[in-house]
């Protein structure tokens, strides 16, 4: 708990410091408080990190996040019927005021910390500087999947630049894996320094384990390229040969998550109870999309009760179709979100997933980009996703017969392998990786067959958010013209 105020203290410090400028100006020298150190700051990063997936509009207390607003985009999250909390993103309105504080606060919270650390000027500090290059790379790659060319080059200089330009998108991509790549070099001749355990609340001080994180957020950027007819052949070469795997369990942060205000646990506080007990509006506004609520009932998915808990006024298990206002899908009469969601204000803040580690090595095997057997690769992401929503009963799940979108040996016999796998990864991430479901949607189609929106202004879901307003004012000189149908034409340059 002390651990946490301490880090609460820290951020509103910097931020204050950052906002007394334009929120891209973190070229100045608040970007070096005389009093902070790369121990004191990395878990303060961290605890951004966590915000930005889950609660990136923190002073507003919206809940507006990358993870929220993927879910709904990828046809699991839905508004109950009295609410009208998640109405905008429903009928695929996007406009430049749209979570603009996913934009404005990766930039000025998340990578003003790690900005920080990484330009540190001073030694016994390499293993830190490798954890922000991680992590920088980790929200910069989101930036661009959302929104195409960024500030990079320019975002992070010394000096007044608070106009930043815009570089392109697979110029940064392929700069942020480079990074990924010196990060991992620098773990490897790092000298002895002072990170430890207390000082990295994401992965413990466990430098292999980084190392393995860098690896898979590799992978994962590969992937999101496998349709650009890029010849990519030596660097998923050079990611089997390094010898580091990938991680074989989820990457959480937790720096010391309480039941008390403004201490509680991202997600909880987003969709969980408040301190004093009493639900949020986003737990009584949150409901399954009744798509994908019925695909788990139809696939009799042990998950299901995991996922959500039944509605209170029948005790059935309930979703609602997205954009739907109605009293037959009032908050009382659907789903709320259950335990294996919800455990309680103080649970770890997943940031990847292990079931999705072994579904992109599924896909990658799958498509001949890496060795191994995508079968057992998918079998075991099962079997993870089920550990981390607490259900039971996977072997015996994957071996029903029914369903090609389950069972592998089904799934090959009709070609349907690559949208078993990513149907898998839909229901093991919609809630927890909104955002890493909503970009598979965007990448492949898959899951097939998911609704759009009656009511909706647009038939095509949306693929892309729009650069906010405040960088629009601010710095209009350099901001990309993003076109008229900008939302949904798949602009970023792997979205082909």
């Amino acid at each position: 708990m002390k651990n946490i105020k301490n880090l609460i203290l820290l951020s509103i410090l910097m931020f204050s410091v950052s906002c007394s400028d334009d929120y891209l100006d973190v070229n100045g020298s608040s970007a070096n408080p005389s009093s902070s150190t790369p121990d004191l700051v990395l878990p303060a990063a961290q605890k951004n990190s966590a915000d930005m997936l889950y609660d990136a509009d923190k002073l507003n207390a919206s809940g507006d996040s990358f993870n929220r607003i993927g879910s709904i985009h990828a046809g699991v999250l839905a508004d109950a019927g009295d609410r009208v909390w998640y109405q905008p993103e429903q009928q695929y309105l996007i406009l430049n005021s749209t979570y603009s504080r996913i934009w404005e606060n990766t930039y000025t919270l998340t990578l003003f910390t790690y900005n920080f650390i990484e330009t540190f000027e001073a030694d016994g500090y390499d293993n830190y500087k490798a954890i922000a290059k991680i992590m920088k790379a980790f929200h910069i790659a989101m930036l661009v999947d959302t929104y195409g060319d960024i500030p990079y080059s320019e975002a992070f200089g010394r000096g007044s630049n608070t106009q930043p330009a815009y570089d392109d998108d697979q110029e940064v991509y392929d700069a942020i894996y480079n990074e990924l790549n010196t990060a991992i070099s620098m773990i490897d001749n790092a000298p002895p320094g002072t990170l430890t355990a207390s000082t990295d609340a994401m992965l413990g001080g466990d430098m292999d384990e980084w190392k393995k994180f860098a690896n898979t957020l590799k992978l994962r950027m590969l992937l999101r390229q496998v349709n650009t007819g890029a010849s990519l052949a030596a660097k998923y070469s050079e990611l089997i040969s390094n010898g580091i795997g990938f991680i074989d369990a989820t990457v959480s942060v937790n720096p010391g998550y309480a039941n008390q205000a403004n201490q509680q646990n991202p997600f909880y506080t987003v969709f969980g109870l408040t301190p004093g007990g009493n639900p949020t509006n986003n737990n009584q506004a949150a409901r399954g999309n009744e798509f994908f609520v019925e695909f788990l009932k139809d696939s009799d998915d042990p998950r299901l009760t995991q996922l959500f808990v039944p509605a209170a006024s029948d005790g059935e298990i309930r979703g609602i179709p997205q954009n739907n206002y109605t009293n037959a899908f009032r908050s009382d009469a659907t789903s709320p979100l259950g335990p294996g969601l919800l455990v309680d204000s103080t649970q770890d803040l997943q940031v990847m997933l292990g079931s999705e580690s072994l579904f992109l090595q599924a896909e990658a095997a799958f498509r001949g980009l890496i060795p191994g057997d995508p079968a057992s690769l998918y079998k075991s992401g099962i079997a993870a996703s089920f550990s981390e929503l607490g259900a039971t009963g996977a072997t015996a799940y994957e071996a029903d017969s029914f369903n090609n979108k389950i069972n592998w040996a089904l799934a090959s016999s009709s070609g349907n392998e690559l949208e078993a796998i990513i149907t898998q990864k839909w229901i093991a991430g919609g809630f927890i990786s909104g955002f890493e479901v909503w970009m598979d949607r965007v990448r492949t189609g898959f899951p097939s067959g998911i609704p759009i929106p009656v009511g909706a202004f647009s038939p095509i879901f949306p693929s892309n958010l729009l650069y906010p307003t405040s960088e629009i004012a601010t710095n209009s000189a350099n901001v990309p013209d993003q076109g008229d149908n900008a939302a949904f034409d798949r602009h970023t340059f792997w979205m082909q």
